[in-house]
């Protein structure tokens, strides 16, 4: 996403950042504040209620009861809070950032973020017209959401036990040796956080069917099939198999397993 790029698990094409804002600094508030924003939307009823469809409200329509379920709001809500909350709990104690980042970045990644907070907040509100989906696809989509926010995390811790080992791949480079990164998704994925992500609002998706956060799965699946690209291919020339380096998988995709 608009903050990926300053993470350690950028490509190592990305020139240093001599000037710009401690990267720890502005992730923890740009997470932090789509809490905040969302929240803000959701609850304050001083917004204008005319928000015309289907800017908010569901796409598909409910079946009946269900739609009236007061407490999946209260789930949604959960679902978007626990995702940001994690991502600032991991900006603090997993990731590890190699560069500042720049003042664009800096500006861009809360932008971004709280916008789209600040739409879905109000698209999810039952007084401006939201109702729930089909409870099967409420429940298929909060289970892949878990899913994804697993697999998200373990990826990235497997990517901390990289530095924590002293080993070096690609991305987290010391004077020792190169180890391409193997397990679990490794094994068939080169970006697996970044197919996990995908899972986590895929799921979000058909739980909501909120347009608001439709087009902010869109986003983050070009946006990271086009950072998992980049990654795939700079794997590919620094693991080229010569002069003792190791030869990088070749059935290993990009981003999706089996297709890219």
């Amino acid at each position: 996403m608009a903050s990926e790029t300053s993470k350690i698990s950028g490509s190592p094409s990305q020139g240093h950042v001599s000037s710009g804002l401690n990267p720890v600094a502005v992730n923890s508030v740009t997470y932090l504040g789509t809490i905040v924003v969302y929240l803000l939307a959701f609850f304050l009823r001083e917004f204008p209620k005319p928000v015309p469809f289907p800017a908010a409200g569901c796409l598909v329509p409910s079946d009946g009861d269900f739609g009236e379920w007061t407490p999946a709001g209260y789930v949604l809500m959960a679902l978007w809070c626990f995702h940001f909350m994690r991502r600032f709990v991991e900006v603090l104690f997993v990731h590890e950032y190699k560069r500042k980042m720049s003042y664009v970045e800096s500006v861009g990644a809360p932008v971004y973020y709280w916008l789209f907070g600040f739409w879905t907040g109000l698209s999810l509100r039952p007084d401006l017209g939201y109702v729930n989906t089909y409870l099967s696809m409420f429940v298929i989509g909060c289970l892949m959401f878990f899913v994804g926010e697993v697999g998200n995390g373990v990826s990235h811790l497997q990517l901390r036990s990289l530095r924590s080992n002293k080993n070096t791949h690609l991305l987290y480079q010391t004077k020792s040796q190169h180890v391409v990164p193997n397990g679990l998704m490794f094994e068939l994925v080169s970006c697996p956080h970044y197919f996990f992500e995908i899972v986590s609002w895929l799921g979000f998706s058909l739980a909501t069917w909120a347009l608001s956060v439709v087009v902010f799965l869109a986003a983050t699946v070009l946006t990271l099939c086009i950072y998992g690209h980049k990654k795939h291919q700079a794997y590919r020339t620094e693991f080229d198999g010569r002069e003792g380096r190791e030869l990088y998988p070749p059935n290993r995709k990009a981003l999706i397993p089996f297709v890219f």
